[in-house]
């Protein structure tokens, strides 16, 4: 079996977060449509697994919460050897690994290496030797900087699976109705989404509250949405009750918030996997994006964002990720203001649809 293309058992290791896997689902839609009678299985976090049933592109999963990434529960070195006794009992005949290119994948690596996959791939920086049968130098970001999308379908590109270096990721969409009750809109409707798993990615509580009052009188129906709703959620919202609010923050499910982001004529989202999803579902999406990763700014046709300075104590450690904000310092970075907002949002409904004016609020 010298082709990846004749591979009948793939192993694929992506072990960030949700945002990451619809990302990484455009490479899975390659794999799945070159190669119709392998088995994919995906190595993932707690925290990318609800998405998925909606990939379309995955036959099985482990649950793997690798201590090497930064997520909200990490798996012992007890759990991590049983996990290579499990992968090898399964007997992959290949895998390929997936990063962004501030994460070191060796751990990953090793974890195929020890449970004896044949044919091993990845992106890296340095070379692995023995480690990977297919080794892809790793230039980003020292040489250039590419979308994350571009990255994952570059790697399936270069082991022959695909031709593709440019498509997007979409999402199945579930059947059914929703389970909770929303209200049948007369507005247009806005998702409103504050909630994101790193504090550094918050927007100010000022601007959040000043937002969601001023959609309020331009007439929108606006749906909050987030994960629980904690006290920086509860701090973002003055208003105690409007018949255009919508407080759906805790009580929706990924397959409910599927099917209210489809509904939903526009998205105001931080940079999460809100964002993702919203792109994904082709609707216009406009992305309070934290200066972070350059690499994953909203990517589908009706999308766009306003890139934001995050205050110095709250950067990143990670050398290259210092090594990428010294060479986008003169990026365009905007200081984040409800006027900011309103303007950038309402050029993106006017690219989208019929345009919405947004200068006169209600009496």
């Amino acid at each position: 079996m010298d082709k990846w293309k004749d591979c009948k058992n793939m192993l694929i290791i992506r072990l960030d977060n949700m945002g990451d896997l619809i990302m990484n689902n455009a490479a899975l839609q390659q794999i799945k449509a070159n190669m119709p009678h392998c088995k994919i299985t995906l190595l993932a976090s707690e925290m990318a697994i609800p998405i998925i049933p909606f990939l379309g592109t995955v036959d099985a999963y482990i649950q793997y919460d690798a201590p090497w990434m930064k997520l909200s529960n990490q798996d012992s070195a007890a759990r991590t050897e049983a996990l290579v006794a499990n992968i090898k009992e399964k007997q992959f005949d290949s895998c390929i690994i997936f990063n962004v290119y501030s994460q070191n994948p060796m751990a990953a690596i090793l974890l195929a290496y020890l449970a004896g996959i044949p044919k091993r791939a990845a992106y890296m920086r340095e070379n692995p030797y023995s480690l990977l049968t297919h080794w892809v130098p790793d230039k980003e970001p020292l040489f250039q900087v590419k979308h994350q999308i571009t990255r994952d379908l570059e790697l399936v590109k270069y082991l022959g699976i695909s031709h593709l270096s440019s498509c997007l990721p979409t999402l199945k969409m579930p059947s059914g109705r929703l389970s909770i009750f929303l209200p049948k809109p007369d507005l247009k409707r806005v998702i409103l989404n504050y909630d994101v798993s790193e504090e550094k990615r918050r927007i100010p509580i000022e601007v959040a509250r000043e937002l969601l009052e001023k959609l309020l009188g331009l007439n929108f129906q606006v749906v909050l949405v987030g994960k629980e709703n904690n006290g920086y959620l509860r701090s973002c919202s003055s208003v105690d009750s409007s018949p255009k609010l919508v407080n759906l923050i805790g009580k929706t499910s990924v397959r409910d918030l599927l099917l209210v982001v489809q509904q939903a004529d526009a998205v105001i989202t931080v940079n999460t996997g809100v964002a993702h999803i919203s792109c994904a579902l082709q609707r216009p999406t406009l992305v309070l994006y934290a200066q972070t990763n350059p690499q994953h700014i909203p990517w589908s046709r009706d999308s766009d964002f306003i890139l934001y300075p995050v205050s110095p104590s709250a950067r990143s450690k990670n050398t290259i990720n210092i090594f990428v904000d010294k060479q986008n310092r003169d990026s365009k970075i905007v200081p984040l203001t409800t006027a900011v907002i309103l303007k950038k949002f309402q050029a993106l409904l006017g690219r989208s649809g019929p345009k919405k004016e947004l200068m006169e609020e209600d009496g």
